[in-house]
């Protein structure tokens, strides 16, 4: 049965390769072309061109012999990084609101991509003043202390690859755009085991990062302490730091 399209929106291809994804998820391997085209009454060469674009990204595969499709890794990969993802916050939750609460400013956790940090967690100060952003927010790259604890993860040739390749932007007059000087930050990041910001992305605005990896040494993601700068000083920080790392620690026993 063909999909009901949406009156709202003019993209009738995305409903009907949706739907050509969810007959063969539903088939588990017994359909082909023919097969999906009676079943959803569409034309065999729209059914052809969206399998053939999916086949060519991974989305799809297609055993030799009978021609039949099934869930290829792309698809099945992008199902396992939301679950990675939904778990991540599940498990560091508990350890923000501690730190939330411990040291009154809010916590974010976020992940990173080639376009910067996106919010996927918070725990945020009872203080009636405060640091607050919803989750989703997207921040650029090099956008204060989580992008250093980020980068200070990678290997030196990334590092400085990265750095050149996009340059660092002035978010600030505290901001560092020198890349030596970025480059000894990361460094310095590497030998602490977290990263800080002295009004260097807002200002007015200070925080703390460390790293979650899991137990090969990989980076998930980042746990930020923002505050600002009159209140979330440097003895505060360097607390507030020592503690996230002992807990970015105890959550890597339980990511794997």
């Amino acid at each position: 049965m063909a999909p009901k399209e949406s009156n709202n929106y003019s993209a009738p291809m995305v409903y009907k390769s949706f739907a050509i994804l969810k007959e063969i998820a539903k088939a588990q391997g017994t359909l082909g072309v023919s097969d999906i085209s009676r079943q959803l009454n569409f034309n065999k060469s729209t059914v052809y061109g969206v399998t053939q674009a999916f086949l060519d990204l991974g989305v799809l595969r297609q055993d030799e012999s009978n021609k039949k499709f099934r869930l290829g890794p792309a698809l099945i990969q992008l199902s396992n990084q939301s679950l990675a993802s939904v778990s991540l916050r599940s498990i560091a939750r508990p350890y923000m609101i501690q730190l939330a609460h411990d040291f009154a400013e809010t916590v974010f956790l976020g992940r990173f991509d080639e376009d910067g940090l996106t919010i996927i967690e918070k725990a945020e100060s009872s203080s009636e003043l405060k640091i607050s952003a919803p989750i989703g927010t997207r921040l650029p790259f090099f956008a204060g202390s989580s992008a250093k604890t980020f980068l200070a993860n990678l290997e030196d040739d990334a590092q400085k690859r990265i750095i050149m390749e996009r340059g660092l932007p002035k978010f600030t007059e505290k901001t560092i755009t020198n890349v030596d000087e970025y480059l000894i930050e990361l460094q310095k990041v590497r030998q602490q085991g977290y990263a800080t910001d002295f009004q260097e992305y807002l200002h007015g605005v200070n925080a703390v990062s460390v790293a979650l990896l899991d137990k090969s040494g990989l980076f998930l993601a980042s746990i930020y302490i923002v505050g600002f700068s009159n209140s979330f000083t440097g003895d505060k920080m360097q607390l507030a730091a020592e503690v996230a790392k002992n807990f970015s620690k105890e959550i890597t026993e339980f990511v794997g």
